[in-house]
């Protein structure tokens, strides 16, 4: 069941973790102002503006996010709910079919996605188990992933940081380096020279494969809060054909009014039964786990030079350039 819905499952995964994003364009929106000003900033400098930025978001909700993913017409209607540090809630519907069709969840013990398209069972897993789950070496994202890719960007001090590096496009480069128990990660984070935008996310494994790639832009300012955001990001993910894209509707940051008791609550549907992806017998029920063939028109698998990493990862009809004349164009 596992490996016969993976390019779903790790799609919806990433289309929760990244409702984040818009990309119309509202008279009424301020140009978000630089993070960074200086001209030659030091890696503590930018990582700590990035940082700033990302703390003063306490929570987050919209009622009119969409997603556009590959193979549908139509875009699903969402609603997103965030709340630190791993609370998470997305409930998407198809806007022609009017039922739910997507609801993925996270809160402080565990993360749960259940999808109508596959019918009886709904999965979760405990946060703590899953970096240690078979099942991993088949998902290779971290949970928390899907929050940066999200746009709330942390440099955690436990990693390693180098750089910043200037790209061919004049960008900065960061090279964060995350020790997991499966491994080396290896996040590479281009960042906009002009203002200190975030506009590129990649992740890589510790076989030193692209398993995951965010490219965020149209970037606006919310005056009541101070929080920078983008309103519009285009995900790719290794398993998965073709690329998502994700629009913001009119987000609303750091809201006073406490989230319902059961919105960080994993719910049932009739139905479907709560399959543990980490469980003995749901393991042995899909005998060897093993990472999902790569598709033919998925991300192509990419090694790290032992030097530096590569800037370019994706063919050029992979990813539409970003909207904003004011920011360069990263995939050419």
């Amino acid at each position: 069941m596992l490996k016969k819905f993976l390019p779903i499952l790790i799609l919806c995964v990433l289309c929760s973790g990244c409702q984040l994003f818009r990309n119309a364009f509202r008279p009424n929106n301020p140009k978000a102002p630089p993070l960074i000003t200086t001209q030659h900033p030091t890696l503590e400098q930018i990582t700590s503006a990035i940082n700033r930025n990302s703390m003063a978001i306490r929570n987050m909700t919209t009622e009119n996010a969409s997603i556009l993913v590959p193979g549908v017409l139509w875009p699903v209607q969402s609603r997103l709910t965030f709340e630190r540090p791993k609370r998470l809630r997305l409930q998407g519907s198809a806007t022609t079919l009017g039922g739910q069709e997507i609801d993925f969840g996270s809160n402080d013990t565990l993360f749960w996605l259940w999808v109508r398209r596959l019918p009886g069972e709904m999965w979760y897993c405990r946060h703590d188990q899953f970096p240690i789950c078979p099942v991993r070496s088949a998902v290779p994202l971290e949970p928390d992933w899907l929050i940066e890719a999200l746009g709330i960007i942390e440099f955690k001090a436990e990693d390693l940081h180098e750089g910043p590096t200037t790209t061919d496009e004049g960008h900065w480069a960061i090279i964060s380096r995350r020790q997991t128990p499966s491994g080396q990660f290896v996040k590479r984070t281009i960042i906009n020279a002009q203002n200190g935008w975030v506009l590129r996310q990649e992740m890589y494994s510790p076989q030193n494969e692209l398993v995951a790639l965010a490219i965020s832009s149209d970037h606006r300012y919310d005056k009541g809060t101070g929080v920078l955001y983008a309103r519009r990001v285009e995900v790719q993910c290794r398993g998965t054909e073709g690329k998502t894209t994700i629009d913001l509707g009119t987000p609303a940051f750091n809201v006073t009014t406490p989230f319902s008791t059961d919105m960080f609550t994993m719910p049932t549907f009739a139905g479907y039964r709560p399959v543990d992806l980490c469980a003995p017998e749901f393991l042995q029920n899909q005998g060897v786990i093993m990472p999902n063939p790569l598709p033919t028109q998925a991300l192509p698998t990419q090694t790290l030079p032992a030097q530096a990493l590569p800037t370019q990862v994706l063919p050029a009809q992979e990813l539409s350039p970003t909207p904003e004349a004011s920011l360069p164009t990263l995939i050419q």
